[in-house]
């Protein structure tokens, strides 16, 4: 007996669930505003994530001058790109044909398993073998063209990418970094 009760109620419940309730117009004013000294209601938008801004300055932790004799190329401009707020900016030397000698990336992760995960995967794709000497450790793929080299620092990832097939630069470079932020 109990389950013929339960059919029907349950029958109304789900009804009632699927419905949609039509909105609500607000009421149409017929009189002219007048002002108050309440605040305009606002309504909450989803964090907005600020955009990278990128500048032509020195490196804040990389001197152009030691960037250039470790690579041996001239790097006349310099670039930094960051988020106001955010981990140290990355910073990019370019030789005088516009074309980078070397980048160096700076990115948060949540924690350092993560970081360091980070900086693996980095590489992993790119034929990157492991890095355990510098920081907490990580990866380096050396390319024909370029050396990728990605390591943790506490919950800092510092990629540093070298336009030469190279390893020995893009360490030093890689370790200046780490030891300046």
């Amino acid at each position: 007996m109990s389950r013929r009760l339960l059919l029907p109620a349950l029958g109304v419940l789900l009804a009632a669930c699927s419905s949609p309730t039509p909105p609500v117009d607000p009421p149409a004013s017929t009189t002219a505003a007048t002002t108050t000294s309440a605040p305009a209601p606002t309504t909450t938008a989803a964090p907005t994530t600020a955009e990278p801004v990128t500048t032509e300055q020195d490196c804040p932790y990389l001197a152009t001058a030691q960037v250039e004799d470790v690579v041996g190329q001239k790097t006349p401009t310099v670039t930094t790109t960051g988020v106001p707020g955010g981990p140290p900016p990355g910073c990019t030397f370019a030789k005088p044909d516009g074309e980078p000698a070397l980048t160096v990336e700076i990115t948060q992760a949540a924690d350092p398993i993560a970081a360091r995960t980070a900086a693996v995967e980095r590489v992993a794709g790119i034929g990157g073998t492991a890095v355990d000497d510098i920081a907490d450790g990580g990866g380096i793929a050396v390319g024909t063209d370029q050396t990728v080299l990605a390591v943790a620092d506490g919950t800092l990832v510092v990629v540093v990418t070298v336009n030469q097939e190279s390893s020995l630069q893009a360490r030093e470079i890689a370790q200046a970094v780490v030891g300046a932020v």
